[in-house]
């Protein structure tokens, strides 16, 4: 079964996918589509990165210890500068960092919304992941590659 179609059979037939780049940018584009291209993708990531404090850096290394592979970055952040430098660096761009839990979380304060997240390679109950509640909710679809896409009601583009 095609995402669009499990999608719609889940959802209903008014809601549709709008893709996104698989750059490394997924997930800050899909929350700049769904704002009409502002805040853009480069905005989003600088509001990641100026929410970095020491505490961030820490956490960040301790998942690293724990032997966590999507935090091998840290591995070159000497000092905060480092870590909001390399969090700036772009999708497509060497060195760019995906979106994780604090990017989400940190988007989701700043713009005011809540992300529902359709998880494709969750099972069950987990399948459905909601973050910070709020009026204005961005639907996104997670695929097993762990890349983003937009999921629209009445359209696609």
């Amino acid at each position: 079964m095609s995402r669009t179609a499990t999608l719609k059979k889940l959802l209903g037939d008014d809601w549709s996918l709008e893709f996104v780049d698989a750059d490394g940018d997924c997930f800050f584009a899909c929350v700049s589509k769904a704002f009409d291209g502002d805040p853009t993708t480069q905005d989003l990531r600088d509001v990641v990165a100026d929410a970095c404090d020491d505490e961030t850096l820490e956490s960040f290394r301790a998942a690293r210890a724990a032997g966590l592979e999507d935090y091998d970055f840290v591995d070159d952040c000497d000092d905060l500068d480092a870590l909001r430098a390399r969090l700036r660096i772009p999708g497509g761009a060497a060195g760019c960092v995906w979106a994780d839990d604090f990017a989400l979380r940190t988007i989701a304060a700043h713009q005011k919304v809540g992300f529902a997240i359709l998880d494709e390679a969750a099972r069950g109950a987990g399948r459905f992941v909601v973050i910070d509640p709020q009026n204005i909710m961005i639907i996104l679809q997670r695929t097993r590659r762990q890349h983003y896409n937009l999921v629209v009601r009445g359209h696609s583009y």
